[in-house]
């Protein structure tokens, strides 16, 4: 039986939801074998409209996938801001992925906008990964004791390289 995982999609603009759009496509092409998706789609411009964004902060509140499609040059408006603070406020404790589509903090070395920074903290606060591209695999929610056990015994590759890393004694020069 496939999983089925709510994703919402907010962009900005044309281009952005054009990129959200390739995203999405590569997101099912890649998962459709176990996966279905619902996928919801929200621009900037709507979720200033209190009924819109109403709907849009259900949907976000309980989306296993928030996907930011958005420009790195410019900035939350205080309406998106506070439409983003007040579904986080109902999510609660569910796990999640938050993805910053156009981070520019993807590509070594580059500055990171402020809106990405914020994004980051909000995937923080609200207990979700943060990706700036399409992850490797998606994994269901944990439903019980055993496989939340199991999945904390997991050793992925990023823990493994952590672990494998030696250190040295503070102030050793290599």
């Amino acid at each position: 039986m496939k999983r089925n995982w709510s994703v919402t999609v907010v962009y900005e603009d044309t281009p952005t939801r054009e990129s959200a759009v390739k995203f999405c496509d590569l997101l099912v092409k890649r998962f459709w074998s176990q996966s279905e998706f619902s996928i919801n789609w929200w621009g900037f411009s709507q979720l200033e409209d209190s009924t819109t964004a109403q709907e849009a902060q259900d949907k976000a509140a309980e989306a296993d996938l928030i996907i930011f499609a958005a420009q790195p040059e410019t900035e939350f408006s205080d309406p998106l801001e506070h439409w983003i603070e007040t579904w986080l406020s109902r999510r609660g404790e569910r796990e999640g992925a938050l993805i910053g589509l156009n981070d520019p903090c993807a590509a070594v070395g580059s500055a990171v906008p402020g809106k990405f920074c914020y994004l980051r903290n909000v995937a923080h606060r609200a207990g979700m990964d943060y990706l700036t591209n399409l992850p490797e695999e998606l994994r269901a929610i944990p439903d019980s004791p055993e496989s939340c056990s199991e999945r904390a015994r997991q050793v992925t590759h990023v823990l493994d390289d952590i672990l494998r890393r030696r250190t040295l004694p503070r102030g050793s020069v290599i």
